[in-house]
């Protein structure tokens, strides 16, 4: 279901055709159900967690799904929560996260795997404008490690893509682009989403999302909310505060989950877009912690405030008219 930059520049030469768009009934609200950071490769359960979220997507009969990054490498033995994915049978959107390369795989072996047709891409559903970001892009002084850019070529292709639609637009990335130690192009990025407008002077975009960082935050950049959707997982902690939390038999088949802090039960949420209403919400989700919380352990962490790191989708209500 993703659409090709070839097509889309075509599309703005002619300028005889719209950007191609999916259905939704009219009058209706649009529903995206939204998950990130599943960590496939690194949880005990992430088949479990993704059944939870396409069963209740499904039983909703929500208009698409998107999975936001750290999905899963291209392993053969990965194929099974591909498969669950897919079994949703509407419209589905992928963005390509900084793990998903883990183990050498390249994003070209990622996408062929995912069934992804190109890195970054913008669509139409149910009257409104989305635009997924590739941002693991390498910068000029990369030295090594995971990459966290947006490059000059791509920012470009956003703006030229904000220039091009007229409807209220969402924009979606993996990293975050307002924390100050992600994206390292982010302020061209925003400068770009800010100057987007309408004919009237309002602004395009309507919010941004992104995974990552597996907390729950949403600060407001002139007057752009930028909110994280947590992880469907864990909160990453790292070696300092290794401690187990599944039984001594799954630790040994997943030692990496000691150094995390798990949820019970998974987290996703859903976007519903109601134009005539206008406006534009986040559900809101809650789990608890599977054994010791950050907070016991004594965690501690310098780029992000210690109080957004709780196994938690705060509930958002925005309107475009405020938006806007």
């Amino acid at each position: 279901m993703n659409l090709s930059r070839r097509f889309l520049k075509a599309l703005a030469a002619t300028s005889l055709l719209p950007l191609p768009a999916f259905g939704v009934e009219s009058g209706k609200a649009l529903r995206i159900g939204i998950i990130t950071d599943v960590h496939k490769d690194i949880l005990h359960d992430a088949d479990e967690r993704l059944e939870t979220f396409i069963d209740a997507m499904t039983t909703e009969k929500v208009d698409a799904l998107m999975q936001m990054g750290d999905f899963c490498t291209p392993k053969p033995m990965n194929k099974g929560l591909l498969d669950i994915f897919n079994s949703f049978p509407g419209p589905k959107f992928h963005v390509l996260g900084n793990h998903d390369t883990d183990g050498g795989f390249t994003r070209e072996q990622i996408m062929a795997f995912w069934g992804m047709e190109e890195r970054y891409y913008s669509f139409d559903l149910g009257g409104f404008h989305f635009i997924v970001l590739d941002s693991n892009d390498r910068p000029a002084d990369f030295n090594g490690g995971y990459p966290s850019h947006i490059a000059d070529n791509q920012i470009e292709w956003l703006k030229e893509d904000l220039e091009r639609t007229t409807l209220h637009t969402f924009v979606i990335s993996h990293h975050s682009l307002e924390v100050p130690v992600c994206i390292t192009s982010q302020e061209k990025v925003r400068a770009v989403l800010e100057a987007a407008k309408t004919s009237v002077g309002k602004r395009k975009v309507a919010a941004c999302f992104n995974g990552h960082w597996h907390i729950d935050h949403s600060p407001v950049i002139n007057s752009i909310p930028y909110h994280h959707v947590d992880s469907a997982a864990y909160y990453w902690l790292g070696a300092k505060y290794k401690h187990e939390s599944l039984s001594p038999e799954l630790s040994k088949q997943f030692p990496t989950v000691a150094l995390t802090a798990p949820y019970t039960k998974p987290l996703f949420t859903v976007l519903e877009n109601d134009g005539d209403a206008r406006k534009f919400s986040l559900r809101g989700a809650k789990s608890a912690w599977l054994g010791a919380s950050p907070a016991e352990l004594g965690f501690t962490s310098t780029p992000i405030a210690v109080a957004s790191i709780r196994p938690e989708i705060t509930a958002v209500l925005e309107t475009f008219a405020e938006a806007s």
